[in-house]
């Protein structure tokens, strides 16, 4: 894997984080889109994490990006056909460091302490949107794109 291939699934990756169109990801749709740029997998399998963004539907609670990079991991395994029972327990070990490690760099992995903002409300959805809690959340992405991408080219 190229580091061309990660400059350019997490350029894009991003960029339709950011974007306030229709083609805008949330947090945990950017990791599966990550992700299946780096593995080349079906595109409209983000699609899949619709729900898990805000913290699972905008609730709150876990951050999307964790949630997110959850569900990647499973579709590394499917596109890899990876059945492994070590291959499997070792992702369990490196998925429990890598939120580990996100939690001590950023003090959460919850949405609410993350953004500040109780996104499951009309109202807080509204301060959220109008803060710069946003460029926060890029941060996360971005970050995670950075951790998780090892772990995508992960066969055994």
């Amino acid at each position: 894997m190229s580091q061309t291939v990660f400059d350019q699934a997490k350029r894009a990756t991003l960029a339709r984080f950011t974007d306030t169109g229709p083609d805008r990801l949330n947090c945990a749709q950017a990791m599966v889109h990550f992700a299946l740029g780096i593995l080349e997998g079906d595109g409209t399998l983000v699609t899949a994490a619709r729900y898990l963004g805000g913290g699972v539907s905008g609730m709150g609670g876990t951050c999307g990006v964790i949630t997110g990079t959850a569900l990647a991991l499973g579709l590394r395994d499917r596109t890899l056909d990876l059945d492994d029972k070590d291959a499997i327990e070792a992702t369990h070990a490196a998925l429990k460091e890598l939120i580990r490690g996100f939690e001590t760099e950023f003090g959460s992995c919850s949405c609410r302490q993350l953004t500040g903002f109780d996104v499951s409300t009309p109202e807080g959805s509204a301060a959220f949107k109008a803060s710069e809690a946003h460029e926060r959340c890029r941060l996360y992405v971005a970050w995670m794109c950075d951790h998780l991408h090892p772990l995508l080219l992960e066969e055994d």
